[in-house]
This record gives structure tokens, sequence and C-alpha cells, in this order.
């Protein structure tokens, strides 16, 4: 059995300990943001009142504290969860499909219903959890609760042909869902293009008549109106670019992720010769010395890791142009036990107190005359690594570089 009821669905057939458990699970983590230690233990004692054991894990989905419930499971002990994932309490070392999706989302699920073989004996185990972030919105694990439904299901379904056409209705109930999911996603990206229509033919009409305004009756203007409509037909360009980008992005974000084994060293490594060439054409000579670690080989969709690298290795490159000697690093170091990717510049930087709006849909820090750009380029850098399962953060203070850290799996 390993199908995902809805909220709605669960709750009527496991009774209403769900509830009790799901408003627990609410309730600890909103303690863990404005609470201290006493009313924490407390929350965790509700936890355990309204489930057989509560479990809280780390970024790594390992559980790092478990804590036994309102009765003692002969065949399950929770404790062998501390250092495994939550649904590994038996035979089972994968997380069902269903759950994987919500994983992969960072979102909450309720009443998961998983088969455990415990000691010989199979074991019905329903799962609740929602996921726990800093206050800096990274992705902390999740804190959730489980119950031994074997029994509750046995008498409500009969353990028999019943209990075999309810499955068949729950996971004829996901695959629905599931469809539903893709159609809501195809519906997204007919809208998306529709929006981009729209938006543009209004704008060619905006554009196209600030022209002939400028050609036919420019004379006629003094330089203060004629620099107006100049304006209004850049701002025109710039608009059409942010539909073009978010359109881009929109479909690169969207699409399937093709794993496989993608050198690193050698993508930066291309895209450092492809930043040299350009320089000469763009902003004249320039000393750039790039700085690139061999031997960085991960696994990933290689298109969307080239389109991480040539985000950031451009920003640094664009960053770092009013320096008579810029340098750009690539490299890895270890942190919280992951590898971390990054990469360097000595350039313009940014001030940290803004760093929560860096990876933002058109935020910058600097003006257009200064550095041009649209604003979407890290937006988009974020997706591809959560995408990937990581995570991205920065580090810089204004006149000393910045650096951009990236992982990847960190969380599986």
């Amino acid at each position: 059995m390993q199908a995902a009821t809805g909220a709605g669905e669960s709750l009527a057939l496991l009774g209403a300990a769900g509830v009790g458990a799901l408003i627990a699970i609410g309730a600890v983590v909103v303690a863990q943001r404005v609470r201290g230690e006493r009313e924490l233990n407390s929350l965790r004692r509700t936890l355990a009142a309204s489930a057989d054991w509560w479990w809280r894990t780390d970024a790594a989905l390992k559980v790092i504290e478990v804590g036994t419930g309102q009765r003692r499971l002969a065949e399950i002990d929770p404790r062998q969860l501390i250092g495994r994932a939550p649904w590994e309490i038996g035979d089972r070392n994968e997380a069902p499909a269903s759950l994987a999706r919500a994983l992969d989302a960072r979102a909450p699920f309720f009443d998961l219903l998983l088969d455990q073989r415990c000691d010989g004996t199979m074991h019905t185990v329903a799962l609740s959890a929602t996921p726990l972030f800093s206050a800096g919105a990274d992705f902390d694990g999740y804190v959730g609760v489980a119950r031994d439904v074997t029994a509750e299901l046995g008498h409500a379904l009969g353990r028999n042909r019943e209990e075999s056409e309810r499955i068949a209705q729950l996971q004829a109930e996901s695959a629905e869902r599931s469809r539903q999911h893709e159609l809501a996603v195809k519906d997204l990206e007919s809208f998306a293009h529709s929006v981009s229509h729209d938006l543009r033919a209004p704008l060619r009409v905006v554009d196209g008549f600030a022209n002939i305004v400028l050609e036919d009756y420019g004379g006629r203007l003094d330089d203060l109106g004629r620099e107006h409509l100049k304006r209004i037909i850049g701002a025109g360009a710039r608009m059409n670019s942010m539909i073009d980008t978010l359109l881009d992005m929109s479909r690169t974000i969207s699409r399937a992720l093709e794993r496989e084994r993608v050198d690193l060293s050698q993508l930066a490594r291309d895209l450092a010769e492809e930043l040299a060439a350009q320089r000469d054409v763009q902003v004249g000579p320039r000393r750039v010395d790039f700085a690139i670690k061999e031997g960085v080989v991960v696994d990933g969709d290689r298109t969307l890791l080239r389109l991480v690298l040539q985000n950031l290795l451009a920003n640094a490159y664009k960053f770092t142009s009013r320096l008579p000697a810029a340098r750009i690093e690539f490299g890895t170091t270890e942190m919280r036990g992951h590898t971390a990717y990054f990469v360097r510049d000595n350039g313009a930087g940014f001030d940290m107190r803004f760093a929560d709006k860096l990876f933002g849909l058109f935020q910058r820090f600097h003006s257009q005359n200064e550095f041009p750009g649209t604003g979407v380029g890290l937006a988009t850098v974020q997706r591809i690594v959560r995408k990937h399962g990581g995570r991205i953060w920065a580090e810089s203070e204004p006149g000393k570089g910045a650096t951009f850290y990236f992982t990847l799996w960190e969380q599986k």
C-alpha cells in the first residue's frame, strides 16, 4: 500500500487522532519560531499524545529527534529511525512516489499510508508532516508524526477484497491528481504565452507611435521633448526584453531533468573563454584572471547546470568590469557535510542587508546605467538549484566582491 489520500478522505478514514496530530505539528512549527524551550517541550508532549511516535529531520531528511507516543509498539521501535529517513522504520529504504513528490516540493503531507514489514509482520503506517524553514527561508527539514493504523484499516476495510478495492481507488485518485497537476502546468504555460502576447500588442502600439512621432514630428519638438520620446521607446524595449526573459525562464525551469555526469570544471572553462572573447568587442581590453578548480564532476542536467554557471560567471564578469585587474574563481568547499560549489569575484559587491531580495525576479542592487541587466538571472539560478535538490546563497561586502555558493542534491 503506497498511496496518499486527500486530506479530507484521510481524516475521515483514520479518525480524529489524525486531526490532533496535524494540529500538534502546526503548533510545533509556530512554537519553533516564536516560543522558548519550555513551550516546545509542552508541544512535544502534545505530539506524543496524538501519535504512536513523532520525529524531526534535518535538511538532508535524516531523523535527528524522535519520541514515543501514546502506546508502546511491540514490533516497531521508533528509536531505530535516528540517522535514517522517517519512512525507513521497517524494511523500506525508498520513499514511494507520492511521498517523493511532496519531499521534492518541500510540501506538507497528511496521513500518507505506507506498508512496513517489521519482524516479519506487515504494518500499515500513516505519516503526516510539515516542512520547517529558517528565518532566512532555508529548508531545515520536517517535523511529523506516525501512527500504526493496521488495526483501524483492518476493521474499516476488512483486510480483504474491500481493502484491495480501497487501495485501487486511492491509486486511481492519486493518478487523477497527477493528471490534473500536469494539466495545470500546461494551462500555466499556455497562460504565460497568452499574457506575453497580450502584453506585446500594446507595447508594439506604444513603440510604433512613439517612433512615428519622433521621425515625423521630431523637428517640431525641443531637445527635452525628443529625449522624453526616446525614453518611452527605450522603456518599451526593456519591457519586451523582460517578457522574453520570463518566457525563457518558464520554458527552462519546466523541462524535465535529464540527469547525467557533468564536468562543471569544463563548463566553467568554456564559459570563461566565451566571456574573454566578448570583452574586446563590448568593453575594450580587460585583464581578467579566471581561476577554475579542476576535476569538479557532478550528477545533474547538463543544460540547466550550464545555465547556472553561465549566469554566475557572467555576473562576476559584469560586476568586475570597472576594475583594472579582475579575478573570478570557481571552486568547491565543504559546508555542513556537503560539497558547496562557488563563484567568487573581487568586483562591486552588495550590501548583505538586502541579501534576502537577491534571488527575486527583477530585483536589482545597481542602476541600469552602472551595470545593465534584467534582474532575472539569479532567480533562474535559484530555481534550477532547487530543482537539483540544493540551495544557493551569497556572501558579499560593497566594493569587496561577492561569493555565490550552491549545493546539489543536499536534500534527497
